[in-house]
């Protein structure tokens, strides 16, 4: 199966699950970028599934319900490193 905009993708390194945003080519690589992490993978190391994987802690949760809890996550990420910015250390 084609990697393309639009599939849905696992990176084997991980299990990442996520959907291909965007395709590139880029010295001679391709590259995909996931809705999920919003980071690039090289499509070597992604691989097409047919539907998210079931896991203990998702099951019987809607791909809505999955948006909306990653949406949650990425938010909390971001005050996180918003936070982290405005550290100052001494030298």
């Amino acid at each position: 199966m084609e990697i393309k905009e639009g599939s849905l993708v696992r990176y084997n390194g991980t299990g990442t699950v996520g959907v291909v945003k965007l395709v590139k080519e880029e010295d001679g690589e391709t590259w995909a970028l996931l809705d999920s992490t919003e980071l690039y993978y090289l499509t070597s190391h992604l691989e097409p599934i047919e539907k998210v994987p079931e896991r203990k802690e998702l099951s019987g949760m809607s791909l809505e319900d999955l948006a909306e809890r990653m949406k949650e996550q990425k938010e909390l990420m971001e005050r996180a490193r918003l936070h982290d910015e405005n550290l100052e250390c001494g030298g």
